[in-house]
């Protein structure tokens, strides 16, 4: 096949517009509405008259056969637009081809023969011979390649399409627990109305088949024609996952520059499940009374058995009256499964989308500007009316940092709420029963630091399903409930955001704990720990005291990866257990990877940061108040305590000058419930301090989170606590 002209630019826009307007129309057809046909072929009209003067004639050809399919879809009364819409699908990519004036070189024989269904036999045999010239032209097909106009519509499409599939996953499992709500299903219907027509409009033909398909499906639950149940849930479910599939086969293609092929992916079998359920729930009756009772867990099957047998003798009797005669429910009760219940919904605040490198390079210009502010501010503070003049532009330079920061801030509710399906799907697995309930998910983070929750959250929500919450029948033995319950919080303390996630599970077992860490060598027998020290042991690499290795977790290989995925980002974890009742995990995390409120001090030259939220106190020892203590080193009393004092320049070799502490101030800071005292010359101010990294070759400093240019344009350490102690750990007492 050969193109001997070239379309012109109006033909172009003509046909380009009217296939989008069909797209549209398709997108928007319900089933039965006839004027939404008719509007199909008004247009079908207008573009076989424009094509009608284009050589070859391809698109002509094929725009007859999508208007014969139309017309037979109003004489015989068909509601399947599939054909028509991998017709109009074929069409966009054929003008895409006369408009560089190249062959189309596709087999499209599948969109010809779908297109054939229910047409005489004599456009049948066109067909045929339409489909064998194009065999003989089509020896190979070659990879599509995107114009810069689709890759930029494609790449905003991805993007818009991935969250709306989270939103559709949070929002059934909301559905699953109140299924007839109809403002949820009609919050999971929209999305997948808007990537159906969408993807019809850009020629992706499965993922618009697939979320029309699902759309149907919930269009006949949104019309009451069946309530959702699980087989439901799952299949929605699954149409959601293998719809990511595609969009991650679009991504690839934006990356090389060509469409990705997705054969690989089968969608007609998911679509036909789809189908033959939205059939066979739709034939079917409603959900009863009583099974809606006994779903909310109002009453027992047994109880709803009996109820059906009075009703079986007493035929004139409603179920409902049965059951609150017989007292095995109350009236409102029974108001309530008759009633579709409302469920206000959050609006969400127009956003405008923006390249996280942009607002990237904002933050760090914005830090760059307070630096050069603090140096000016240092370098002017003789003269009075430029001080004044640069203390109203530090204000100024505050704020714009302060607006900089909060603009790479977002709710950590997109991670919690991919802890919905975790959870669900780990639950089913395991045969337990296991809720999770969250709050404090609108709180705010870095988007670098929610990045970073991702993966330790999905160790220890597997952790807490696996291990954590006991099977239903040993929760009973123990008088707890039979279903399990998993509970995440966010909430700000400080300078940090901290997250909760706590269970109601079997707790750890210390005694456990410290038998398997004495087997494996990590501790003496003899050795003393506190209940946190005993918790911390279990985020040593490859410690695990679980009997068998599951598919879930068991391994030993998590926890430190937890530990070591946290303090990457300056944060801490925290275990807190009680056999029998509950584990909880606090991670706590900065609220921002880019400053840091601290407090600056001097030990002999040397500058360093100390983080506030880290800091407990600082005063100057009296006369009495040191002690040197026999395997325990150099102490510190304050109010009767004794605190372990840390000098930094022998922790770090800068000098050798071990000076009298009653010429020094001591700094009492803390973590994980640890104290200790670290000796240093003097305070030099409290500041919020732009952390710049110190390059790859000096990442891995223990005890070291990153640098501060000071306002002298010196570099301070800012350091690690955690870090810290963990060096004083390891190092042989000196006294």
């Amino acid at each position: 096949m050969t193109y001997e002209t070239i379309i012109s630019t109006d033909e172009y826009s003509e046909l380009s517009v009217k296939l989008n307007e069909l797209s549209i129309l398709i997108a928007g057809f319900c089933p039965g509405e006839i004027p939404d046909l008719g509007l199909m072929l008004n247009n079908l009209d207008d573009l076989i008259n424009i094509a009608k003067g284009i050589d070859p004639a391809t698109f002509y050809d094929i725009s007859k056969r999508c208007k014969n399919y139309v017309e037979k879809m109003i004489l015989k009364n068909l509601d399947d637009t599939k054909p028509v819409e991998e017709g109009v699908a074929l069409l966009k990519s054929i003008l895409c081809y006369l408009k560089k004036g190249e062959p189309f070189t596709f087999d499209y024989a599948d969109v010809l023969e779908m297109l054939e269904e229910n047409l005489s036999g004599d456009v049948k045999e066109q067909t045929a011979q339409v489909e064998k010239k194009d065999a003989n032209d089509n020896i190979q097909n070659a990879p599509e390649k995107i114009s810069d106009d689709d890759m930029e519509i494609l790449t905003d499409f991805i993007s818009e399409a991935q969250e709306n599939l989270d939103t559709i996953e949070v929002s059934l499992i909301e559905l699953e627990h109140d299924p007839v709500n109809t403002d949820i299903i009609n919050d999971i219907f929209r999305p997948f109305h808007t990537i159906k027509g969408v993807a019809g409009f850009l020629s992706l033909t499965k993922i618009n088949t697939l979320a029309h398909a699902t759309e149907n499906l919930l269009d006949s639950a949104r019309s009451g024609d069946f309530i959702i149940n699980h087989t439901v849930t799952d299949i929605i479910l699954a149409s959601v996952d293998t719809l990511k599939a595609l969009l991650d086969k679009v991504k690839q293609g934006i990356q090389t520059g060509y469409r990705e092929s997705d054969d690989d992916i089968d969608v007609d079998s998911l679509r036909s499940r789809l189908k033959q359920l939205q059939i066979s729930l739709t034939k079917g009756e409603k959900e009863p009374l009583g099974e809606i009772l006994v779903r909310k867990k109002e009453l027992s099957q047994s109880d709803l058995d009996q109820a059906l047998e009075i009703q079986n003798k007493h035929s004139v009797k409603k179920l409902g009256e049965i059951l609150v005669e017989e007292k095995k429910v109350k009236p409102k009760q029974v108001a309530s499964a008759l009633m579709e219940q409302s469920c206000l919904k959050k609006k969400i605040d127009v956003q405008v989308r923006v390249s996280t490198q942009k607002l990237d390079d904002l933050v760090d210009y914005a830090g760059e500007l307070v630096i050069a502010q603090s140096m000016l501010r240092q370098q002017t503070k003789e003269d009075a009316i430029v001080s004044k003049t640069v203390s109203q532009l530090g204000q100024i330079v505050n704020h714009m940092q302060n607006i900089a920061m909060s603009m790479r801030m977002i709710p950590i509710q997109a991670t919690f709420m991919k802890m919905i399906r975790l959870v669900r799907d780990l639950s089913r697995k395991s045969g337990k029963e296991i809720h999770l309930s969250m709050t404090g998910e609108d709180t705010e983070i870095d988007r670098n630091v929610v990045d970073a929750l991702y993966e330790p959250m999905v160790h220890m929500i597997r952790n807490a399903c696996d291990h954590g919450i006991e099977a239903t029948s040993e929760r009973s033995k123990t008088g707890k409930p039979a279903q399990g319950n998993i509970h995440l919080c966010a909430y700000h303390k400080g300078g940090n955001i901290i997250i909760e996630i706590e269970d109601d599970g079997k707790g750890l077992d210390k005694d456990k704990i410290l038998e398997k860490a004495k087997s494996t060598g990590l501790i003496k027998g003899d050795e003393q720990m506190t209940d946190t020290q005993v918790f911390d042991l279990i985020m040593q690499p490859g410690f695990s005291t679980a009997k068998e290795i599951t598919d879930i977790s068991g391994r030993g290989v998590g926890m430190d990866v937890v530990k070591d995925g946290i303090e990457k980002f300056r944060g801490h974890l925290n275990i807190a257990s009680k056999k029998g009742k509950g584990t909880k995990f606090i991670i706590s995390l900065p609220l921002t990877l880019a400053i840091i409120d601290g407090m600056l001090i001097g030990v002999d030259d040397q500058r360093y940061v100390i983080p506030t939220i880290a800091i407990q106190k600082a005063f100057k020892p009296r006369q009495g108040e040191y002690f040197t203590v026999k395997g325990k080193g150099e102490m510190v009393k304050d109010r009767g305590n004794l605190i372990p004092l840390i000098r930094l320049n022998e922790i770090y070799g800068t000098s050798n000058n071990k000076k009298s502490i009653d010429v020094c101030l001591v700094v009492v800071v803390e973590s994980k419930e640890e104290k200790k005292a670290i000796l240093i010359d003097e305070l030099l101010g409290k500041d919020e301090y732009v952390i710049k990294s110190l390059g790859n070759s000096m990442n891995d400093i223990q005890g070291i989170a990153g640098g501060a240019i000071l306002a002298d344009g010196k570099v301070g350490l800012i350091l690690d606590v955690d870090g810290i102690f963990s060096i004083v750990a390891q190092r042989p007492l000196e006294i």
